[in-house]
């Protein structure tokens, strides 16, 4: 009686503890998941002012108040936030291997991306361009074929590139500060991205001009990884996007980081 009283002591035991693990361990789910920890983790690029950019110390730009709007909305505080810096080359494969929760990094929809990672509705609207020094006589893309051009590695710059201008010389490196050092050594003879990002390049720097054309339409979302665990987050995320449109808060940081943005000539 004694060994039968034993034993099912030990099974309930075995039952509570069992329960109390399940009760501290982490949701699949990923909303849940932020909200269990209380924290979420946002990749995000330090190179690409206006949008993401050290100054003093401080990660500010256009995607970081994005990321800190967000994070209010979903947990209250937008301290709750812990930003990991990622590149263009890099940011997908931090996303799908857990290293980050989503990813706000000026990253574009596109078909390709599409197929293995998933995307929000759009918070931002930017278009291809070329920058060139003042003194160039480049005034289209065609132009560089047999020219060299400066592209970010896994961007969608070197598509556009291939397709209107296949005979170009493409160089890549990992982040926009290597590109413009290219441009500024006169090692290409133009650079290709997204012109809020060649803004911020016009913006601390002389005798460099974007040329008017803008050779896509490229659409910044807020990407997260595909899965039914990040339906509900996802649905969230659209919420809050439209949230910031319908009250004038994507406005607002855009007048903030993007003053008067004209298609320089």
């Amino acid at each position: 009686m004694k060994k039968v009283s034993l034993l099912l002591l030990i099974i309930l035991c075995t039952v509570f503890l069992s329960g109390c693990i399940n009760t501290n361990k982490e949701p699949k789910d990923m909303l849940s998941r932020i909200k269990f920890r209380n924290k979420i983790t946002i990749g995000i690029k330090k190179d690409s002012k206006p949008f993401g950019f050290i100054k003093d110390g401080e990660l500010q730009g256009f995607d970081v108040d994005v990321a800190r709007n967000i994070t209010k909305r979903l947990l209250g505080d937008e301290s709750l936030i812990e930003f990991v810096n990622v590149t263009a080359d890099s940011r997908i494969s931090d996303l799908n291997s857990g290293k980050v929760d989503m990813i706000i990094a000026t990253m574009s929809i596109n078909a390709k991306r599409a197929d293995i990672i998933d995307f929000t509705s759009p918070y931002f609207i930017a278009g291809q361009a070329l920058m060139i020094p003042d003194n160039s006589k480049l005034n289209s893309i065609e132009n560089l074929n047999t020219r060299k051009v400066g592209i970010i590695l896994g961007s969608t710059g070197e598509k556009t590139i291939r397709l209107l201008a296949p005979n170009a010389m493409v160089i890549g490196k990992r982040n926009y500060d290597d590109v413009f050092q290219l441009l500024k050594e006169k090692k290409v003879d133009a650079i290709l991205a997204d012109d809020t990002i060649l803004y911020g390049f016009i913006m601390d720097n002389k005798g460099y001009k974007i040329l008017p054309a803008r050779y896509t339409r490229e659409c910044y979302a807020v990407a997260i990884r595909q899965g039914e665990e990040n339906k509900e987050l996802k649905e969230e995320l659209n919420k809050i996007i439209n949230y910031m449109q319908q009250s004038g808060k994507l406005n607002r940081i855009k007048e903030k980081w993007i003053p008067n943005l004209q298609k320089t000539e």
